[in-house]
């Protein structure tokens, strides 16, 4: 009981700071700087199948694996199917001839917390540039091989409420430019990949990950 109204007070505090939050998230304009970051482990659960704060195997992948501070979101397996219906969506509207999409997510580390990140020097949707320190609810790094997704808020948070579906959007623009880049600006001029069309599927994928309870 303690441990519970000890992680209230924390998201109290933490929703209090008179910061606004970006509607999506961002992900890094250049290379990933050292970062101050609100991540901490707020649940003294142990949970045997899926360690929490360890690399769990996401079944049906070669070597994608997840990290979460709070073993029970999000399960490896939700996030299995989850990729799935990703990648069928992706097909669906900017097919993956080459399999590069499908190579990128069978290389992945997704980290998932219960805490937002602060970093600085980042891009919004509409491609603003924002140099000074922003939480944000999800970034993409290291070419395209890791993810890390703000978990949100709730007594049962859901993935097709975070920004994991975003992230795979980055990992398909990382995976389409050899890793070079993966549109840190999104809709904005500087970069180029990301369309209203990618905006549509995010929208698409997510409800039906809402459809799965997921």
């Amino acid at each position: 009981m303690m441990s519970l109204l000890k992680s209230l007070v924390r998201i109290g505090l933490l929703l209090a700071i008179p910061i606004s939050i970006p509607a999506s998230s961002s992900e890094i304009a250049d290379q990933w700087p050292e970062t101050s970051i609100f991540h901490k482990q707020i649940t003294s659960k142990t949970c045997s199948s899926v360690p929490a704060n360890k690399l769990n195997k996401v079944p049906g992948y070669d070597n994608t694996f997840q990290l979460t501070d709070d073993c029970d979101y999000f399960y490896p397996s939700h996030t299995s199917l989850a990729l799935h219906v990703f990648y069928i969506e992706w097909v669906n509207k900017f097919r993956d001839d080459d399999e590069a999409l499908l190579r990128a997510i069978n290389d992945l580390e997704i980290e998932y917390g219960t805490y937002q990140r602060v970093i600085s020097r980042v891009f919004s949707m509409d491609g603003t540039y924002r140099p000074k320190q922003t939480i944000i609810n999800g970034l993409t790094a290291r070419g395209g091989k890791y993810i890390f997704v703000w978990i949100g808020t709730g007594a049962h948070p859901k993935l097709s409420k975070t920004s994991l579906v975003h992230e795979l959007i980055h990992v398909a623009i990382y995976a389409a430019n050899c890793g070079e880049h993966g549109d840190p600006d999104h809709l904005g001029n500087k970069y180029a990949g990301w369309t209203h069309m990618h905006v549509k599927l995010i929208e698409d994928t997510n409800e039906i990950l809402k459809s799965m309870d997921l």
